[in-house]
């Protein structure tokens, strides 16, 4: 059986919701919105960068780009990422990731069990604190992770910040054995809690987010994102399962349908 590696691309929800204008009825937490999905697209690079990273053997010094370091300890299972004004997928890292890993040797799975933590770690400028833990579970088709999640801290140029705990289940519900990644669906559930650069609290609760790799502009297709905050439930709905860029978002009793390419 050839060992396949389980990975979680890294997505940014393009959420629409900074097209309102005040004038209109709904008043959606634009605000949460995009700080939950930019909270969500750092939780997922530095997952992506620390699961590539781990193991006891590595790729080579070849492999990694000016700036980058990788140093294993075998005995203690763990790696040590070290970036010097480094421009390592498409953007600049500076700092430390720490990762320790637990491998689980089963099904035929490249797959570990994470911990990654962060040292003086700035991605494009944003300072990134706290601790993402992950497990693996499922089954050899129907593969997940579970990633939780706590005292994330992202601190912008501007010195504002965003401040958040989650727990999400990224599971490939569909083409994991086949050869071709494109056949690939990828379900995300879970929850986050947080305040955003406003200062205002939140919580978005994920319910069966559907990915389909094929779909050409990589939207989500299916599945709801429920925001509550001070401005009440804002509801994003991404559809019946259709590859497009309509949503629809809910708020105050008003539903609006948006284009996310508009």
């Amino acid at each position: 059986m050839k060992t396949k590696h389980f990975k979680i691309t890294a997505i940014i929800f393009a959420l629409g919701l900074m097209v309102f204008s005040a004038c209109q009825k709904p008043d959606p937490d634009s605000q949460s919105a995009e700080d939950d999905a930019r909270g969500s697209y750092i939780m997922a690079d530095a997952f992506a960068v620390g699961n590539n990273e781990a193991g006891d053997v590595g790729s080579g010094k070849a492999a990694y780009p000016e700036g980058m370091t990788v140093e294993r300890d075998s005995v203690t299972h763990s790696v040590t990422i070290t970036f010097e004004n480094c421009n390592f997928r498409g953007k600049t890292r500076n700092g430390i990731i720490h990762v320790a890993y637990t491998l689980i040797p089963q099904m035929g799975l490249r797959a570990f069990n994470l911990t990654i933590t962060f040292e003086n770690y700035t991605i494009d400028g944003i300072k990134v604190e706290g601790a993402i833990r992950s497990s693996f579970g499922g089954t050899y088709l129907v593969p997940e992770i579970n990633v939780v999640a706590t005292n994330m801290k992202a601190t912008f140029t501007d010195g504002k910040f965003i401040t958040w705990s989650s727990n999400k289940t990224f599971k490939i519900t569909e083409g994991f054995g086949d050869f071709d990644i494109d056949n690939n669906v990828l379900e995300i559930s879970g929850t986050v809690t947080g305040t955003n650069r406003a200062g205002n609290d939140f919580t978005s609760v994920y319910d069966k987010v559907t990915l389909k790799r094929s779909c050409p502009d990589g939207y989500p297709v299916s599945g709801t994102v429920t925001i509550n905050s001070d401005k009440g439930t804002t509801v994003i709905d991404y559809g019946d399962g259709t590859c497009d860029d309509i949503i629809t978002v809910t708020n105050n009793g008003v539903t609006l349908t948006i284009h996310l390419n508009s």
